[in-house]
């Protein structure tokens, strides 16, 4: 009569394992893997092997066995098969790795000019922010805003936007990290 709670309990543990996998899932497509991130590190059958790590400014980590693993730039998904090859290859016989990003780091745009809270707006983890989500985030645009005049900045590069233009889907412009939206005031 021992086996039902055993039983009970193996299911209970594969539930948990497949919520985390389906947890994971859900962040491979959204967004990849940059120095800051905090990722956490499961293997099926191997608790000693849990651990959070953080990745650093060069995009890399320190696991068990393997040692420094460079995971910037990737995703969920081709993390996790780094880590599952480097350990199937010398010390486990088919790991089930299980990795999540359990906190992003922080990556921002500037909104200024004609807007009514200019400064610093957080890109979300998990969406791609175009800029005029970037305006509405800085509390949209400012009654003296000239909407025909809406420039971004990035790098070494300076492109300009009406708002008409970037409202349509065909228009879209995605923002990235440090870029710089300015809106222009109005004469009028």
């Amino acid at each position: 009569m021992k086996l039902k709670p055993i039983l009970k309990a193996m299911v209970l543990g594969l539930l948990a394992l497949l919520a985390l996998q389906t947890r994971a899932t859900a962040q491979i497509n959204a967004r990849k893997i940059l120095p800051n991130d905090v990722l956490l590190i499961r293997v099926l059958n191997e608790p000693d092997m849990m651990a959070e790590k953080k990745v650093s400014a060069d995009g890399k980590i320190d696991y068990f066995f393997i040692g420094e693993i460079d995971l910037n730039e990737k995703t969920v998904a081709e993390a996790q098969k780094i880590i599952r090859d480097k350990l199937d290859a010398d010390y486990l016989v088919n790991p089930q790795v299980y990795l999540e990003v359990k906190q992003y780091a922080l990556q921002f745009v500037t909104v200024t000019g004609m807007v009514n809270r200019p400064g610093p707006v957080n890109i979300p983890p998990d969406h791609r922010m175009d800029i005029v989500e970037a305006i509405g985030a800085a509390g949209d645009f400012n009654p003296k805003a000239k909407k025909s005049q809406i420039e971004l900045r990035r790098k070494d590069s300076t492109k300009q936007f009406t708002y008409d233009q970037l409202r349509k889907p065909e228009g879209k412009v995605y923002v990235e990290p440090d870029d710089v939206i300015w809106v222009a005031e109005s004469v009028f």
